[in-house]
C-alpha cells in the first residue's frame, strides 16, 4: 500500500477545510466528518470536527493508513482562527515503512493580528538506504531551513537556506561531490544573483547575474579546471 497518495488527499481536505475556515461567518455550528477505506493492500481512514462560532474557528482532524505488508502511518491537525484575523495551526505525523523504515514530522505555526507568520517544523526518516533530517522555522519575515541526509554507504549531504520576504534568499550545500553556495537579492528594482560552486576535483565556477526591469541582463562568470588553472565556462 503506497502510503504518499493517501497522504496527499488528506492534506487537500485539511486545506478545503481551512478555507471553509477562513470564509465562513455563520451563528454558531459544528460540523463532523469523516472518511474510510479497505482493500486488499490495506486500509485507511481520517475524520475531525470543525466548529464555528462568534466569529472564531477551530479545526481538529486525525487520519491513519495500514498497509498488508506492515506498513503504517498517523497523524493529527489542528487549526483555530480568531476574528481579529490571526490563526494558529499544528500537525503532527508519523510511521513506518514495510521495508523498516521509520519517518515522522511535526510543526506548529501561528499567524498575529498583521498577518505575519511565524513557528517551525521538522521531519526525519531512517531506513535500508539512509536517513535524513529537516528543521524549517518562520519569525520576522525570515524563513530558514536546513536538511541532512545520509546514505547507506556513510556519505553526508548537508543544505541550508535563508528567505528573507521582500529581500531575498541564500542556499548553500555540500556533499561527496563538492559545494555550492547561491544568494539572491532585490534592491532597488534589480535583481542579482550570485553562485559559487566547487567540484570535489577542485574545479570551480563563480558566476554572477543581474537583471534590471527595462535594462536588461548581465552576466559574468570564472571557471578553473581541476589543476586550478582558467578555464572557459561554456
Amino acid at each position: 500500500m503506497r502510503v504518499l497518495p493517501i497522504l496527499k488527499s488528506l492534506s487537500a481536505v485539511a486545506v478545503l477545510m481551512a478555507a471553509l475556515c477562513m470564509a465562513t461567518s455563520a451563528s454558531a455550528q459544528t460540523r463532523f466528518h469523516g472518511m474510510g477505506a479497505a482493500g486488499a493492500r490495506g486500509n485507511a481512514g481520517g475524520g475531525g470536527y470543525t466548529n464555528w462560532s462568534g466569529g472564531s474557528t477551530t479545526h481538529q482532524g486525525r487520519h491513519w493508513a495500514n498497509g498488508v505488508n506492515g506498513g503504517s502511518f498517523s497523524g493529527h491537525n489542528s487549526y483555530s482562527g480568531n476574528p481579529d484575523g490571526s490563526a494558529q495551526a499544528n500537525f503532527s505525523n508519523a510511521g513506518h515503512t514495510a521495508a523498516g523504515g521509520n519517518f515522522s514530522s511535526d510543526g506548529a505555526y501561528s499567524r498575529n493580528a498583521n498577518g505575519n507568520w511565524s513557528g517551525n517544523s521538522q521531519s526525519s526518516g531512517s531506513g535500508p538506504h539512509g536517513s535524513y533530517q529537516t528543521s524549517t522555522s518562520t519569525a520576522n519575515g525570515v524563513t530558514t531551513h536546513t536538511a541532512t541526509a545520509t546514505n547507506a554507504n556513510g556519505q553526508t549531504y548537508e543544505h541550508s537556506g535563508t528567505y528573507t520576504q521582500g529581500q531575498g534568499y541564500s542556499r548553500s550545500g555540500s556533499g561527496p561531490n563538492g559545494s555550492y553556495n547561491t544568494a539572491v537579492n532585490q534592491t532597488n528594482g534589480t535583481t542579482t544573483r550570485n553562485t559559487q560552486v566547487s567540484h570535489a576535483s577542485g574545479a570551480s565556477y563563480n558566476g554572477n547575474t543581474s537583471y534590471t526591469p527595462g535594462q536588461g541582463i548581465t552576466h559574468n562568470a570564472n571557471c578553473t579546471n581541476a589543476s586550478g588553472a582558467a578555464v572557459s565556462c561554456n
